[in-house]
């Protein structure tokens, strides 16, 4: 893969690497289809002055693998007015097999612009497809000499109730256990085993419990393939009750994204939903086919037996928006009334060059009864630093509920819950900042962490992917009462105190507890951002911060479990080591912790 790495290296160049378009033009016919992907990805980095590449990119819209023909497209688009001479084997595009080379045929198509004509025929055709309409008009609207910008939401349907019903999930009450062990089982009421890789948080709603995992274990033995899995188990002695599977869906890509399930879902009444590690929004009968009967309209689940889940509704995000989503789909589902609220995770191209789908969403609200999309916003587009990771949260801020959600371009925008109309916005990085995902230096970041919203204050964080290392970065206290760009109006305080955060901070009692990638917790004035303490666990914090009554669990990534009392004075309480790393944070009912390890979930209270 020397090539492959070559083609990527020139791509990171942009512009910069024009003298060797040549070059990547006759990687093009390379025998590794990827290095062909990466080529033309480069190609389409390289924009307009890789022009003279315009052929052999028309060329490439026949390669037999799909990943070569949408890049090409790509990179036609990019490449705009003077790719001309590819407009028919564009319109050729608009009817490949694979979802995506359609989506960038039309954009292509919408790039060259009015040079274009020929393909306005085809593209009101391809309009007719939901997953291409957006797309498409956009591209007929180029075509025409329009070029104004892009629609910050669009709403898709009349928007049901929402009501405030917001969701608190990281401050419990209860006074759960401070020691335990493992190896001994003190404290142990139970455990089962996950998968190998389980990033996903427990949930227990009912007389279960919740958690997405892997598929490594086989916990069917008549499905022994990569996916993502949701496990139901008994809560109180921890029987597996049933499991949804959501295997590999074939979109024409390399298979980049995580095979494990990061959503949690959100449970109401007989109803649970989440995101699966395939970008779809399911709805599932909490009883699974143990109930005899098969709900719902869906009637395409692999298993109806009494161990598999019921199906009730499923939005394929990708096959029904446009969306390419980038290593992983891990939204938590925020309810709001009617409306279910998620991040799609669309993102940056496996090649980390570019956004293939800039006109995709990034945030939907789905009518929770029929799947339905409510309204979408485009949010970031085409300015993803990388993924979209981060999850939406409700704020009722005078009345008027608001969806705050954190994009992959590092600034938390707020939405109107009922319309999805923008409210306003904050660019978390300072305008200098420049994209420098590697340890130790301060970067442009993206937000991952979920917003906080409390005592009439909005927190983010900044972050990026933990495989990019700790590195400086800030955090930021808002008034959500703002309009338009607030960047400059409303800022509160603004701490260098932090690393980069991807698990979202505690604010309580006036403190706000956050963890970082270089494994220390800090403890600030939520009113001021004064420090007011911290404490080093040695090893990266992601997801797993918990307050429970006056005890602050954290966990970290080498599966250490440090209990610290909560307040302005610190005070170690128990540090427990687990056998596999924590990635999420547990969850409390009554005096007692649901936790899950990469392998395990574990039932844990005080034994008599």
């Amino acid at each position: 893969m020397v090539a492959g790495d070559a083609a990527r290296a020139l791509g990171a160049l942009g512009m910069k690497a024009s003298p060797s378009v040549g070059a990547l033009v006759s990687t093009l016919s390379h025998e590794n289809p990827y290095v062909r992907v990466y080529a033309a990805e480069a190609l389409a980095s390289i924009g307009p002055t890789a022009a003279r590449a315009t052929p052999a990119l028309a060329r490439a819209l026949d390669d037999p693998a799909p990943g070569v023909r949408w890049a090409a497209c790509e990179a036609l688009g990019s490449i705009g007015p003077a790719a001309q001479s590819a407009v028919p084997q564009l319109i050729e595009a608009l009817k490949d097999e694979f979802l995506y080379v359609r989506i960038f045929a039309a954009g292509a198509l919408g790039s060259i612009g009015p040079k274009a004509q020929s393909a306005r025929e085809a593209l009101r055709a391809a309009a007719n497809d939901p997953a291409l309409r957006n797309d498409a008009e956009w591209a007929l609207s180029r075509i025409a000499g329009v070029t104004s910008g892009e629609p910050v939401a669009s709403l898709s349907a009349p928007a049901p109730s929402v009501a405030p019903q917001l969701q608190t999930t990281v401050v419990q009450t209860g006074n759960p256990p401070v020691d335990w062990d493992t190896t001994t089982g003190r404290n142990i009421v139970w455990s089962v085993e996950l998968g190998k890789e389980t990033y996903g948080r427990p949930v227990v709603a009912g007389d279960a419990v919740y958690v997405g995992t892997d598929n490594a274990r086989f916990m069917n033995p008549a499905y022994q393939e990569e996916a993502g899995v949701l496990m139901a188990f008994q809560a109180k002695d921890g029987t597996r009750l049933w499991q949804d599977v959501a295997p590999r869906v074939e979109r024409g890509l390399r298979e980049f994204l995580l095979p494990s399930t990061t959503s949690a879902p959100y449970v109401g009444g007989d109803r649970l939903y989440y995101v699966t590690a395939e970008c779809q929004l399911r709805s599932l009968d909490t009883q699974g086919f143990r109930d005899g009967e098969n709900d719902g309209p869906y009637r395409e689940e692999l298993f109806q037996d009494n161990a598999a889940a019921d199906i009730v509704w499923e939005l394929d995000m990708c096959g029904r928006l446009g969306v390419f989503p980038h290593e992983a789909t891990n939204s938590e589902v925020l309810s709001v009334g009617d409306l279910l609220m998620v991040s799609t995770s669309n993102g940056q191209n496996e090649g980390h060059m570019r956004v293939p789908s800039p006109r995709a969403p990034s945030l939907i609200a789905v009518d929770k009864r029929s799947g339905e999309v409510v309204w979408r916003a485009i949010g970031a587009g085409g300015q993803v630093l990388h993924g979209q990771w981060s999850s939406p949260v409700a704020a009722d801020v005078n009345g008027r509920l608001q969806v705050l959600f954190g994009g992959g371009d590092g600034w938390l925008r707020s939405y109107d819950a009922a319309s999805g109309h923008e409210v306003w916005r904050f660019d978390g990085n300072p305008k200098d900042a420049r994209w420098l995902p590697r340890p130790r230096v301060l970067s442009r970041g993206s937000i991952i962490a979920a917003p906080v919203f409390a005592d009439g204050r909005v927190f983010v964080a900044m972050g990026l992917s933990p495989g990019h290392g700790n590195g400086p970065s800030l955090i930021h206290a808002i008034s959500p009462n703002g309009q338009g760009d607030v960047t400059g109006s409303r800022l509160l305080w603004t701490s260098h105190a932090v690393g980069r955060v991807v698990g979202t901070p505690i604010a309580k009692d006036g403190l706000l507890y956050v963890g970082d990638l270089g494994g220390t917790i800090h403890c600030l004035d939520a009113a001021t951002g004064a420090h007011v303490w911290q404490h080093d666990t040695n090893a990266a914090i992601w997801g797993s911060l918990l307050l429970a009554g006056d005890r602050l669990y954290v966990g970290n990534e080498d599966g250490g479990m440090t209990v610290l009392r909560a307040g302005r004075r610190k005070e170690l309480l128990a540090q427990i080591e687990m056998d596999a790393p924590l990635y999420s944070r547990p969850a409390v009912i009554g005096d007692a912790l649901y936790l899950a390890t990469a392998n395990r979930l574990y039932f844990i209270a005080a034994k008599p």
